[in-house]
């Protein structure tokens, strides 16, 4: 362990985010080396004089980040240079308009603009609409819930009990708070090998200990499943059926049958994160329909409909519907019902289809773009996909490639972002087609990222040495 302990005192803004600058900097400066391992939360609290809970969200900031890597129980360790200079980059980059930002799985532009006027004009001339502005049972109205199982039926997950259905703040929080009613701190969950990094964020502050599961062209290996579930004491399996994120695979419905057969067998839960599935034309049927007692279906209308609009729904057993309830209790009491007024009335009235029918159709002709200007390489894109999942070619890793594309004004999402634990991580970065503006602008970056590719990566090597 290192007994690093940097200065912070003459840092601006919240001190959360003044030590993640520092441990960027201190890292790009050579200071900190990868592999390092970084002082533990509370020793390195003490020393500098701040809370824990300041060095714990300093942590999490610095993994969101791609600088750092940790397991409970094992410690935070560096992860190198080149991620600290791809962050500093990529944050200076932000604010400039002659970036193309395609880091972010943002969905592509729809139609939800033409709607917006309509239903505030609506709300505001509802007498009941105040009724939205009160407290509401936490798990949410019923008339809420209802239209999330609409929403949810419409994902292809049948004849589903709005007892069982229950409100968040989004996909995001939905995976917090089912897995809060799955696992007390010190549990261990698995997922796939490369993954949201949300999942170890949320990991963390729940204080359970995760493993990847190796990966196969269709997503997680069973052999390597069962074996985990066989060896250890696993509660939870989180993952992403229906393009996988980063990797852009979607398992056959045999591949779902096999799973949810040895979570059955090992009587382990299975978060299912559909949050990509409504953009998939048919997509075969979730695994959570094979488990009834066991599967927790989480989506959400963010990524289909509008990033803004933070509603999502969790299906989960009859059985654990007022442990979800009390996780949403604990975590934002309850999500906001003006928010999910918003959404009923649109799924209600299939404005919502209108607008994920012209993300889709958006979607469609940008990743045609993008097939084209990188035809060349070596690509994973599975079909109604907003991202794509690139391929490197030597001697390019990852975080180099990321901080090269950086410096020419492209940001994409390097591999160490979606690597669970300390495994060896893929050369390839996530390239993601929804963040431009207008078509335009992205195949304007794609091209550049063609560039970088046919370019000797010994010139940036040479560079940063």
């Amino acid at each position: 362990m290192t007994n690093w302990q940097p200065d912070i005192d003459d840092r601006s803004g919240p001190r959360y985010l003044a030590l993640a600058d520092a441990l960027s900097d201190d890292i790009a400066s050579g200071q900190l080396n990868a592999g390092d391992r970084l002082p533990t939360h509370r020793d390195l609290a003490w020393r500098l004089g701040v809370t824990v809970g300041t060095v714990s969200r300093a942590y999490a900031e610095a993994e969101r980040r791609g600088l750092t890597s940790g397991e409970v129980g094992r410690g935070t360790y560096v992860r190198g240079a080149t991620a600290a200079m791809n962050h500093v980059l990529s944050s200076k980059e932000q604010d400039d308009e002659d970036t193309v930002h395609m880091n972010f799985a943002f969905p592509p532009p729809g139609c939800e603009a033409q709607y917006i006027p309509e239903i505030l004009n609506s709300l505001a001339r509802d007498p009941q609409t105040v009724s939205n502005f009160g407290y509401q049972p936490q798990g949410g109205s019923w008339r809420h819930r209802i239209a999330g199982v609409r929403w949810i039926e419409q994902s292809g997950l049948a004849n589903v009990d709005p007892e069982r259905v229950v409100l968040t703040a989004g996909a995001h929080h939905g995976m917090t708070v089912a897995l809060s009613a799955i696992t007390r701190p010190g549990d261990r969950i698995v997922t796939e090998a490369l993954t949201y990094p949300g999942i170890q964020a949320i990991s963390r502050v729940l204080g359970l200990r995760i493993e990847g599961l190796p990966l196969d062209a269709e997503g997680i290996i069973p052999e390597a499943f069962e074996a985990v579930c066989r060896n250890n004491d696993i509660k939870a399996l989180y993952c992403v059926p229906t393009c996988q994120n980063p990797t852009t695979k979607t398992m056959s419905a045999a591949r779902r049958d096999v799973i949810a057969e040895i979570a059955l067998r090992f009587a382990v839960a299975v978060v299912e994160d559909d949050v990509f599935g409504r953009f998939v034309e048919s997509p075969p049927t979730p695994i959570a329909a094979l488990l009834p007692d066991l599967g927790y279906y989480v989506t959400s209308l963010t990524k289909a409909v509008a990033p803004g609009l933070r509603v999502g729904y969790v299906a989960g057993p009859r059985s654990a519907t007022d442990r979800l309830t009390s996780a949403i209790r604990a975590t934002c009491w309850m999500a906001s019902p003006l928010t999910a007024e918003i959404a009923a009335r649109w799924i209600e009235t299939g404005i919502s289809e209108e607008i994920l029918t012209s993300r889709r159709r958006e979607g469609r002709q940008r990743r045609a773009i993008a097939l084209d200007v990188l035809s060349d390489w070596d690509i994973d894109c599975a079909d109604d996909s907003t991202f794509m999942w690139l391929h490197l070619p030597d001697p390019w890793r990852s975080s180099d490639f990321a901080a090269a594309a950086a410096k020419r004004g492209v940001t994409v999402t390097s591999a160490e972002a979606f690597t669970v634990g300390r495994r060896e991580t893929p050369h390839a970065v996530r390239v993601c087609f929804g963040q431009p503006a207008n078509q335009k602008i992205l195949r304007s970056g794609l091209e550049t990222l063609s560039q970088i590719l046919r370019s000797e990566a010994s010139d940036f090597y040479l560079a940063v040495v």
